[in-house]
């Protein structure tokens, strides 16, 4: 009996690695529906179809189709005729597809056929269906719900937006710390009056409405008729700028094959993290250094098109690295070619976002890639000429690549802060459930209560659930950490991430005084007046000093970071000393229901224990107290 490997794609369970796809050929079949050779069938949304071909470690070759949420597989090399034309079919009569190929019979083709209409990809024609699919062509609403702000910031407000954000003020000086340095322009006006960052503008707060013509997509793929809209405008404004922004590009790209000529040889996952990176940096050290900075509403179209058209592939690159879900991680040293990114983005859907869907037709985006990637120039690029503006960005390539290399070595060394959360809260729910039941400890019992819960959201709400993929996310964070350093020429400055972000030795007089705080609190919060549990509370103690020295180091090496950025745009040095809850400020900007949880709220909030760490002060203060 013939059988298609049919996948429906659905969101799977991120914590305990459970696979993204089911296989509903492995379900109880029902009696299977029949089919005559006359009957005519519609593939609806044909143009929606994904058509990729993938050979797996043996040199096996097979034949996917991806549609929606299904995913057709062909391992039969006399099938794939079948499924190559299968694609291309709005609507034919069953009979005819026998000859889409060599040698098949009917029989063989109809129970291929009856498996396609039960898993709901084709269905019976209706009786005077037109063979066309009724295409909205009109303008759209906005997908996008009204802005909360009015006017254009600039990150020199960034003490008074984080305050306002989030509560809690961070100066200018330690912006790369809570902001990415590839989301850093996307508040930022052009001169076009458009804001870099267009719909996905970071922090969302600070989004503007822009007058924005939406429209359904018609192009063929996992965008055609979505029923999230495309942005027009921000088409039309790249299509205007295209040859331009490609000669950039090239430039931009040329700059970083000086600093990694490796790359010459065949592009990573890696590579192309960092030089998508790099591109987007190049408009946010021009609007962040302190001299000769170019001001709100300023900013050349040619740059922000640039940005733009290059933070897909940052997002494609991230997913590859950081994503798990949909497929498994890729190492930064893989390979990567233009055609393979494509194919990655198409099956994967990231062309498609929470409230529309990438504008820029298939031609326009391998054109694109290969530019970036291949070095392959668009026509008409030789008698080019750009404007001053754009000229000038280019002639500070070396400094803002630096910015930039700088800007992901801070962002590799926060990051590194959530799998040590995310371990600590382990430890600490596994000291909890040990602990001996022989009292009624409201506090304990309560606390343990909330440990299962945050542990249990860690496992199954999010990509830091499996240690697996925690090791995972911290060999891509130190390659990224140690390639930055080798594109700056300082390739084991310092040591290695690991090594940097080690906790210090408690050996200095601040742990012990820190350490004798939280005793003196958890023994009043969980022993009561008796000498009862002493053991626990000192498992208790040693695991949070652990985690508190853990942060230290990470804010250490953080802060020294920003210290080099700092100097290299002329800021002035912050006043007040950064701390390590200011880096979960980035997921509070966020409003992420799927941010993780942090250990050092959960603290203060339950316990009412109070915990600053700096680069240099571990601060435990028991707000309970008398």
């Amino acid at each position: 009996m013939n059988e298609l490997m049919i996948e429906t794609m659905e969101s799977g369970n991120p914590a305990n690695g459970q696979p993204a796809c089911s296989c509903p050929m492995h379900a109880v079949r029902g009696p299977r529906v029949s089919l005559d050779a006359s009957d005519e069938l519609v593939f609806p949304m044909h143009k929606r179809v994904i058509t990729q071909y993938s050979t797996d470690a043996s040199g096996v070759t097979e034949l996917h189709l991806y549609y929606g949420e299904k995913e057709i597989s062909f391992d039969e090399p006399e099938l794939f005729a079948f499924g190559e034309a299968l694609a291309g079919q709005p609507r034919f009569v069953a009979g005819t597809a026998t000859r889409w190929g060599e040698g098949y019979d009917w029989l063989r083709v109809r129970e291929l056929l009856e498996q396609l209409i039960e898993e709901g990809i084709l269905r019976r024609a209706d009786a005077g269906e037109s063979d066309s699919v009724s295409v909205p062509n009109g303008v759209r609403p906005s997908p996008l719900p009204p802005a909360q702000s009015t006017v254009p910031r600039t990150w020199f407000e960034c003490e008074a937006i984080i305050r306002e954000l989030t509560g809690r003020p961070v100066e200018l000086g330690y912006l790369e710390l809570v902001i990415p340095i590839y989301r850093v322009a996307h508040i930022a006006m052009d001169a076009e009056g458009r804001q870099v960052g267009e719909a996905n503008v970071f922090p969302p707060q600070l989004r503007l409405d822009v007058p924005t013509e939406w429209r359904t997509c018609q192009l063929p793929g996992s965008r055609y008729l979505n029923a999230r809209p495309m942005n027009v405008s921000a088409l039309k404004s790249m299509r205007k700028h295209w040859t331009p922004t490609m000669v950039a590009l090239l430039r931009i790209r040329e700059a970083y094959l000086r600093r990694f000529p490796g790359a010459r040889d065949g592009w990573t996952v890696g590579d192309l993290q960092r030089l998508s990176a790099l591109v987007l940096t190049v408009p946010a050290y021009l609007l962040m250094r302190t001299e000769r900075r170019v001001e709100n509403g300023d900013l050349h179209p040619v740059l922000s098109s640039m940005f733009r058209v290059t933070d897909g592939v940052r997002m494609t690159m991230h997913n590859m690295l950081f994503i798990p879900v949909d497929e498994p991680t890729l190492p930064p040293d893989a390979p990567m070619t233009s055609s393979e990114l494509y194919a990655y983005a198409e099956r994967t859907n990231v062309f498609l976002s929470e409230t529309g869907v990438c504008s820029g037709p298939q031609a326009m985006i391998e054109e694109f890639l290969n530019v970036l990637i291949n070095g392959q120039p668009v026509a008409g690029i030789e008698s080019t000429v750009l404007d001053a503006p754009v000229q000038a960005a280019l002639a500070e390539l070396e400094p803002a690549i630096d910015y930039g290399l700088y800007g992901l070595q801070a962002h590799a060394v926060v990051l590194s802060l959530w799998p040590a959360v995310a371990r600590a809260y382990e430890r600490l729910l596994k000291i909890f459930e040990t602990w001996p039941e022989d009292d009624a400890c409201e506090t304990r019992i309560a606390f343990r209560k909330h440990l299962r819960s945050q542990v249990r959201f860690l496992r199954t709400g999010t990509l830091l659930g499996t240690e697996e993929w925690r090791v995972s996310r911290e060999r891509v964070l130190e390659d990224m950490y140690a390639q930055c350093g080798r594109g700056m020429g300082t390739p084991s400055s310092g040591g290695t991430l690991p090594e940097r972000i080690a906790p210090v030795v408690a050996e200095a007089a601040h742990y012990a005084h820190a350490a004798g705080q939280l005793r003196a609190a958890l023994k009043r919060r969980f022993c009561g007046t008796t000498a009862t549990h002493s053991l626990e509370v000192e498992s208790l103690v040693a695991s949070l000093m652990d985690y508190f020295r853990q942060e230290q180091a990470i804010v250490r090496a953080a802060c020294e970071i920003q210290g080099h950025i700092n100097r290299l745009l002329r800021r002035t040095p912050p006043a007040r000393p950064f701390t390590a809850s200011d880096i979960s400020l980035f997921y509070q900007m966020q409003g992420s229901e799927s941010r993780p949880p942090y250990l050092v709220n959960d603290l203060d909030e339950v316990l009412g224990l109070r915990a600053v760490v700096t680069q240099d002060t571990i601060e435990i203060t028991d707000r309970t107290a008398a």
